[in-house]
């Protein structure tokens, strides 16, 4: 018999979370980003929009523009990670005068 105990979940460090957090929401937003601006252009007449010489299937261009949201999201997920993360302490004493 095996006398080992389950000791719960695997414990990410902070860090890992944060990084993992951004990753994930940046990918939802990307996905519903994605699902809206194609649903109004189509990736082909946007290609040809800009580049008459330049061919790409539909399928390439949901695929770049997945990639640019994410991009984005991803970018912008990161920078609101990193200010809400190394933003000042607050002063417990602040708090007691303001209530």
């Amino acid at each position: 018999m095996i006398n080992e105990e389950y000791s719960g979940t695997l414990k990410w460090s902070r860090n890992k979370q944060a990084v993992f957090t951004v990753i994930w929401i940046s990918f939802l937003c990307a996905a519903v980003s994605t699902m809206v601006f194609f649903a109004f252009l189509d990736p082909v007449d946007l290609v040809s929009v800009i580049d008459d010489d330049l061919e790409i299937s539909r399928d390439a261009g949901y695929a770049a523009g997945f990639f640019f949201f994410w991009i984005l999201s991803f970018v912008c997920s990161g920078l609101t990670a990193f200010l809400v993360r190394t933003a000042p302490k607050r002063n417990p004493k602040h708090r007691a005068h303001r209530n």
